[in-house]
């Protein structure tokens, strides 16, 4: 929930903090530079980057300290965080603090809140990786992948709340996520299958058993950061549009594609049980499919049933590439793997969301035709991988 508020109010919340007018100056070279979009991108890219530095972090963390104890410390740093960045956002609204110093301290407010926040993801993968087996995990990583989609559909919900104040969405956030804290330390037993040892092996990226589908999910997450993070400049200028109307307007496009993310986790893949890489090849193709329409939609019907169709192809290929991984390494390296795979996907959304604002600015369906461009060739490539199976996973 909490990510999809920020997608869907940071693009507007940037512009009404002038970050699109900030100008960059070397006079002792005599460069200016005005990145435009790009420094308000640049605030999800840092994030994105930060995320994947210390995902890894706090997967080896859940391997020894316990799946909830590093979920507990996500959500609370994730609240704590928004209201960081909201305090220095709110003086920039205020006008207290503008231009260079503005643009600083938010930067340092997003690096604060990724480094904790980014513990949650792991330690819920890996959970849910401990509770299930390996013909049961592609189903139970859906499940948890629907849980995500719930809250990216609710979430922009609370975009409307910015008739209020482009703040007040975050600060609802914030609060949400503390309860849900509360409720993880209350009611949520520790994972039945957890290891307290160290795994014997440190895991690393480029580890031949799962190495093709961390790059798999780096371009796939790279292009969705890509189209997510210039979807709320494209709203707004393809339709003409004002900021408040834009938020709205994007919001409720985010719903329809995590309702169709929704019904691909709760109904394709729960009930037809495809293997991951059937998910990855009719995934991939659908997401390809719904960026070249994106890039030509002209009315907002068009774009919400663009987003529909991407959406559909991200709900199945998001557990295809989760589940993929998990079945080739040990219960000691599930932590481990999950802060990889999160890491990864923070990777793609810290170039997607740079390359994409750079490339907007010559035309504004330039990202769409990209990311459709891109994931041409990796829907050939997915057909050729070999199906993977629980037969090689061993729990040490």
């Amino acid at each position: 929930m909490g990510q999809s508020v920020v997608f869907a109010i940071i693009p507007m919340l940037g512009r009404e903090l002038a970050l699109d007018e900030i100008v960059l100056r070397l006079p002792w070279l005599g460069i200016e530079w005005q990145p435009r979009e790009l420094a308000i991108t640049s605030l999800s890219a840092l994030t994105a980057l930060i995320f994947s530095l210390v995902a890894p972090f706090w997967g080896r963390r859940s391997d020894l300290w316990g799946r909830k104890r590093v979920m507990m410390i996500g959500l609370v740093g994730y609240a704590i965080g928004t209201v960081l960045f909201n305090a220095v956002a709110w003086l920039g609204l205020r006008e207290a603090l503008l231009g260079g110093a503005l643009f600083a301290a938010l930067m340092v407010t997003r690096v604060i809140h990724a480094s904790i926040m980014s513990a949650t993801q792991p330690a819920t993968s890996a959970y849910v990786a401990d509770n299930t087996t390996a013909d049961s995990r592609t189903a139970g990583l859906g499940k948890l992948q629907a849980a995500n989609q719930i809250g990216v559909m609710i979430g922009p919900a609370l975009a409307w709340f910015a008739v209020i104040n482009y703040l007040a969405p975050m600060y609802l956030q914030a609060a949400l996520t503390l309860i849900i804290a509360l409720l993880v330390y209350r009611l949520l037993p520790e994972s039945a299958g957890q290891v307290r040892r160290r795994s014997s092996t440190r895991l690393r990226v480029g580890d031949p058993r799962f190495v093709r589908y961390v790059l798999i999910g780096f371009v796939l997450f790279t292009m969705l950061g890509m189209v997510q993070q210039t979807l709320g400049f494209y709203f707004q200028d393809r339709l003409q549009l004002d900021g408040i109307t834009a938020a709205q307007r994007f919001s409720v496009a985010m719903m329809v594609s995590s309702g169709a993310m929704l019904f691909a986790q709760l109904v394709v893949v729960q009930r037809f049980a495809w293997s991951p890489i059937a998910l990855l090849r009719s995934g991939i193709p659908l997401v390809m499919a719904g960026y070249f329409y994106l890039a030509i939609a002209d009315d907002l019907g068009s774009l919400y049933r663009a987003m529909a169709l991407f959406g559909l192809g991200m709900g199945l290929a998001s557990p295809g590439y989760s589940a993929s991984a998990t079945l080739v390494v040990t219960a000691q390296e599930q932590g481990a793997l999950a802060g990889i795979l999160g890491s990864a996907a923070g990777m793609g959304f810290l170039g997607g969301p740079l390359i994409g604002a750079f490339i907007y600015r010559f035309n504004p369906s330039l990202p769409y035709w990209t990311a459709g461009a891109v994931l041409l060739p990796l829907s050939f490539y997915v057909w050729r991988l070999r199906p993977v199976t629980g037969a090689r996973v061993s729990d040490g």
